[in-house]
């Protein structure tokens, strides 16, 4: 059973392909199903995070390669040290160790959007990439700007801004993990809202869902695993709903015991969602505040009294 991706015409002239984490942490995790059933069809990709590690402890903790110097590494594996919080580095491992694989993770820097479209710049240049699709674990990396419930909207908009002028033919944004956005009390009635001027514009792409039967579903639940069950590691709150909804559990389920508070596990939570990312990008009211940023600290305080000037839309329930 394979993963039926919406998207195969967009990617079907494409060479080299790179799956990029769009809002920090784990999300290039949610990118890794879309990996597996790209590489299983013969495509050459590559994968990169906008990634909460830091760089040069990540070159202590393990191996990298360095092409811009605290702005730009590759994550190869083999742990030295074993951290609390080095996704990337253990998703290279878990690749070495359980693949037979040296495959590459790309972490790009957690800064602003200015040096950010530096690293994005370089490593599309050093990967000869024709298509990106950035990967959001949720969805809000849909907002834009104006509602409140936006969630963790700063770093995929950062993201967005990277990629914003690349030179490359094919943007794509999935999103996946609608609903698992509790921390972040984002409005669900917004995205949707969101979604739906998207599709008036001609962005939507389509949708696919995961299934328990899915090679690539069972090579992503793997991979979390390995990574989140090494000593004392941190866990995706997204990944850790995304993967029970698609095994079947539904309402207050709680994977690994982690008392997070309540959360509504449901099939929507195993579907991708598909758009152009140079569409989101011109709804997206934050980009031109966040593209010249140096860091994440000056963004958060544009962005901050953006909002204060706005008349933002008011959070609101689905009615059904």
């Amino acid at each position: 059973m394979q993963l039926n991706l919406p998207i195969l015409d967009k990617l079907a002239n494409s060479e080299n392909i790179l799956i990029a984490g769009a809002g920090g942490g784990f999300d290039i995790f949610s990118g890794l199903p879309i990996y597996f059933t790209l590489r299983e069809m013969g495509k050459n990709v590559h994968l990169a995070n906008f990634s909460f590690t830091d760089l040069r402890l990540a070159g202590i903790a393990s191996e990298v390669e360095i092409l811009i110097a605290e702005l730009l590494v590759g994550a190869k594996g083999n742990i030295r040290h074993p951290l609390q919080y080095l996704p990337e580095p253990y998703l290279a491992q878990w690749f070495k160790e359980t693949q037979g694989e040296e495959v590459t993770i790309w972490m790009l820097a957690n800064t602003g959007g200015y040096p950010l479209t530096q690293a994005y710049e370089h490593l599309v240049k050093h990967l000869k990439i024709d298509a990106i699709v950035l990967v959001d674990g949720g969805v809000d990396s849909l907002m834009r700007g104006d509602e409140i419930g936006a969630g963790t909207l700063v770093e995929d908009t950062l993201s967005l801004c990277a990629v914003r002028n690349l030179d490359v033919p094919v943007k794509i944004l999935a999103c996946i993990g609608f609903g698992t956005e509790v921390e972040e009390a984002v409005c669900h009635y917004n995205a949707l809202e969101n979604m739906s001027a998207l599709i008036k514009a001609g962005a939507f792409l389509g949708a696919c869902a995961l299934a328990p039967q899915m090679p690539a579903f069972q090579q992503f639940e793997a991979a979390c695993r390995y990574v989140w069950e090494q000593k004392d590691h941190h866990k995706s709150h997204i990944s850790t709903r995304i993967i029970p909804a698609v095994r079947g559990e539904f309402g207050n389920y709680d994977m690994y015991k982690l008392n997070r508070g309540s959360v509504f596990v449901s099939p929507l939570m195993s579907l991708y969602w598909f758009f152009d990312a140079n569409t989101v990008i011109k709804h997206n009211m934050l980009i031109d505040t966040l593209a010249e940023t140096m860091t994440k600290e000056e963004a958060f305080r544009l962005v901050n009294a953006f909002v204060r000037r706005m008349n933002l839309r008011p959070r609101r329930n689905i009615p059904y």
